[in-house]
């Protein structure tokens, strides 16, 4: 025997071991329900303990030094989370300061602070902090101590309050025209379950959790009869939070039973299997769904925004698996077999493919796993987890349901639609006949996706995530259209003294980045504790604006500082340290794409490094800068996983293939989806994000299954026949119907994508089908083509000689 023959002897050993476990399965199917059944309620137990997390933590690991010095600003300045809620009197004369609406707004205070579960704080204009002269002193009191009694006390405060820039554009626009309330929650979505229920009572229900609990309450006190009248808008941490889960619940029960659905009809549309042949696959990609989702709960892997892609993904992979066997399966009963014999020769014919194929596939999910983003490279991991049970199920499970049930005569019906033996067949014609004009046409292709890769561009904005219907969408947009960004990007100034804050020369440092960075684009607002101490000199010269502005004297802003304490003042330690030995300067920006977000920065820096602050360290953080930190982890992973899945991928192929020169061949079809998708992308200007990092991984994945199917069919036939026209035709008469029904499986199953109120997972979706089509012309029309032209598994022989 050759050694082109060799590598057929490793897959025909895997396959007789396959066919020996088919045979043990069914002769042992109590056995294979019984573990099946115990694999269920493990997954039903560990199922239980999974907790949903769509916040900032969840993308970021807890020893990352981005998210640690995030979280350093947070419990230092900040609370956890916020709730924003922006509202407008339309119809009113004088907008929030009409009288009717300010005695609501303070009576809705009243209730949100009362009523909201885990709120720490609420703030608005019938409460907020207000610095006022008093003859040689100041006083600090809520803005309104008592809810003024007639309208001309109202717009007394209206001018005063819109004559403070501290106020402006962070509890009322410019216009007058909106204004905000303010939620500062004492929790966060990733603190531990137990103390984020509600009533413990009800365990983890989502609806019973922070921050779903906290939004309800909030939209509840917002629907109330006694505020009609205004107008709210909802946005902030605690209203995305909620939005993200629950759009993730409504896809999940709409996605999933669409696909199970679509899955089941294309099943018997396009190959006539019984009932069992087709629940047979539906019960493998449940089991694997619930196995998936409990090594989650047993691991601790939270559900996120990338658990969304999951089931339709394992369930089109599952499947997609299912076809091979249930095809081959189907050839065998047609031409009289019994079901238990047809099942065993259909493991032993594809089972070592199959096993090849799921490993490809998992390791293109989990060569992910070594992404930088925490969601991602868990995700990386469960994904890979739930196509590698798609696949013991798929011979163990699906065994027991396609050779269980009585015998059927046969009909002599075709095995699977005649459509699709036609165009396997026209196919396996096409390569014979113009095997050049495809291997060039290919290439040309090929080619110009090339030119488009090399602009393709990494980018994100989180807004734009959602489909414009959406409400936080909708919300959000209004909300940074009226009061400018909603976005902070945070400097942190460390001084490393007690007071050292206290300095002239260090407020007016702040105060110039403040003017630097407002002139820039994208920044809307800056606030720092330079405006406070404006703020407190203009009220120690009765109320003058001229006045606005910073002292040169730094005993003076220490003394400033004490007054202010000493009348009550508290909000300078949202700017501040208690020992006033660092400060904030927090610019809100709006929600732009991470690479506008990149640029601002890096102006920023270079006016810091020609203006340095004196005499302090300088630290950055903010959810702004956390996400170019994100834009930075999809380079890299794109970078290493990408080189990781090729390697990976090229090394399965020598070993399925027993030859190198094969398996590189075999390569170019298996790159042709991610190029040519990607180079697309590129000419359009669609920017690859933290889902769309995924395609190549999956693509890759999916089209060396049906690469693997085929060149090892291609092979068989070829060592069998010494000829490669009638091997190129065998082969895809053989394998094609299954790559055909493959795919079209594929596309209807992540068309279910397209449902997701998440235009990223739209697009996703839209982009793989192309992806998994362009996998299926690469298999059916390229591979056969460089086949022909490149003869790699040894010269052709005359019909009927000997293998030497």
């Amino acid at each position: 025997m050759s050694e082109n023959s060799a590598p057929a002897k490793l897959v025909d050993r895997i396959d007789r071991a396959f066919e020996g476990l088919a045979a043990w399965a069914i002769s042992h199917r109590w056995v294979v329900g019984l573990f099946c059944l115990m694999l269920l309620g493990g997954s039903l137990y560990f199922s239980s303990k999974v907790v949903s997390d769509n916040s900032l933590d969840a993308y970021f690991d807890r020893g990352d030094p981005s998210y640690i010095a995030y979280m350093d600003y947070l419990e230092q300045f900040r609370s956890d989370e916020i709730g924003y809620i922006l509202y407008r009197v339309p119809g009113a004369e004088h907008g929030p300061f009409d009288l009717e609406a300010v005695q609501k707004i303070h009576r809705l205070t009243e209730r949100l602070e009362d009523e909201v579960p885990f709120v720490h704080e609420v703030t608005s204009l019938t409460n907020t902090e207000f610095i006022r002269a008093d003859e040689d002193t100041i006083s600090v009191r809520k803005l309104m101590r008592r809810v003024p009694q007639s309208q001309g006390e109202l717009l007394e405060l209206r001018d005063l309050v819109m004559s403070r820039p501290l106020y402006v554009d962070f509890l009322i626009d410019k216009t007058g025209e909106y204004a905000a309330i303010i939620l500062e929650m004492e929790k966060s979505s990733v603190d531990p379950m137990t103390e984020i229920m509600l009533d413990p009572a009800r365990g983890s229900a989502l609806d019973n959790l922070y921050p779903q609990v906290s939004d309800a309450a909030i939209r509840e006190i917002l629907a109330s009869p006694e505020f009609d009248g205004i107008e709210f808008y909802q946005t902030g941490d605690v209203a995305m939070n909620a939005a993200y889960n629950i759009v993730f619940m409504e896809d999940s029960s709409v996605g999933i039973p669409l696909t199970l659905l679509l899955l089941a009809v294309f099943s018997l549309i396009l190959f006539r299997a019984s009932l069992l042949g087709m629940f047979g696959p539906l019960a493998v990609v449940i089991l694997s769904l619930l196995l998936v989702t409990g090594f989650m709960g047993l691991f601790g892997w939270v559900l996120g925004m990338f658990f969304g892609i999951v089931p339709t993904l394992i369930a089109g992979v599952g499947v997609a698996q299912s076809v091979h066997i249930i095809l081959e399966y189907q050839r065998r009963l047609a031409r009289g077999d019994s079901r238990a014999v047809a099942v065993q020769g259909a493991i032993g014919k594809v089972g070592g493919a199959c096993l090849m194929a799921a490993v490809t596939t998992a390791m293109g999910f989990l060569v992910m796993s070594v992404s930088e983003m925490k969601a991602l490279s868990e995700m990386a991991m469960y994904a890979a987890i739930g196509v590698m049970c798609t696949f013991v199920l798929s011979t163990t499970l699906l065994v027991v349901f396609l050779g269980s049930g009585r015998e059927h005569k046969q009909s002599g019906k075709p095995y699977v639609q005649p459509f699709v033996l036609k165009v396997a067949e026209r196919c396996g014609e096409w390569c014979v006949r113009y095997p050049r004009r495809l291997v060039w046409g290919g290439g040309l292709i090929l080619a110009g996706s090339l030119a488009g890769v090399a602009m393709l561009k990494v980018d994100f904005n989180f807004l734009e995530e959602f489909k414009p219907h959406v409400e936080w969408r909708q919300h959000t947009e209004i909300v940074e259209d009226v009061m400018g960004g909603i976005l902070s990007v945070v400097y942190i100034f460390d001084t490393k003294q007690s007071d050292g804050v206290k300095n002239a020369e260090f407020l007016k440092a702040l105060e110039g980045l403040q003017t630097f960075s407002e002139a820039q684009p994208y920044v809307k607002n800056s606030f720092s504790v330079a405006d406070l101490q404006k703020d407190i000199n203009r009220s120690f010269h009765g109320d003058n604006p001229e006045w606005y502005r910073l002292s040169d004297n730094d005993t003076l802003i220490s003394q400033y500082f004490f007054v202010y304490e000493l009348s009550g003042g508290k909000e300078v330690y949202d700017y501040v340290s208690r020992d006033y030995s660092k400060a904030v300067v927090e610019l809100r920006v709006e929600m732009t794409q991470a690479a506008n977000l990149k640029k601002l920065l890096a102006d920023i820096d270079d006016y810091l490094e020609k203006n340095p602050v004196p005499n302090a360290e300088l630290k950055k953080t903010g959810v702004g800068l956390m996400w170019v930190v994100m834009a930075e982890y999809i380079s890299r992973t794109q970078l290493i996983g990408y080189s990781l899945i090729f390697v990976g991928v090229a090394i399965i192929l020598c070993i399925a293939f027993g030859s190198i020169k094969v398996a590189l061949l075999a390569m170019i079809p298996n790159m042709a989806p991610v190029i040519v998708v990607m180079g697309v992308m590129g000419w359009l200007g669609i920017h690859l994000d933290y889902v769309k990092l995924l395609l190549a991984t999956i693509a890759i994945g999916i089209a060396v299954d049906d690469t693997i199917h085929l060149v090892i069919n291609l092979r068989r036939h070829f060592l069998k026949t010494g000829n490669y026209a009638e091997s190129v035709k065998l082969a895809l008469n053989d394998v094609g119907p299954a790559l055909l029904v493959t795919t079209i499986i594929l596309i209807g199953a992540f068309s279910c994508y397209l449902l997701s109120s998440m235009a990223v997972i739209s697009s996703f979706g839209i982009l793989l089908g192309a992806a998994i089509l362009v996998a299926l012309v690469a298999d059916l029309l390229f591979m056969p083509a460089l086949i022909l032209l490149t003869k790699p598994f040894g010269p052709e022989r005359a019909r009927g000689a000997e293998l030497s």
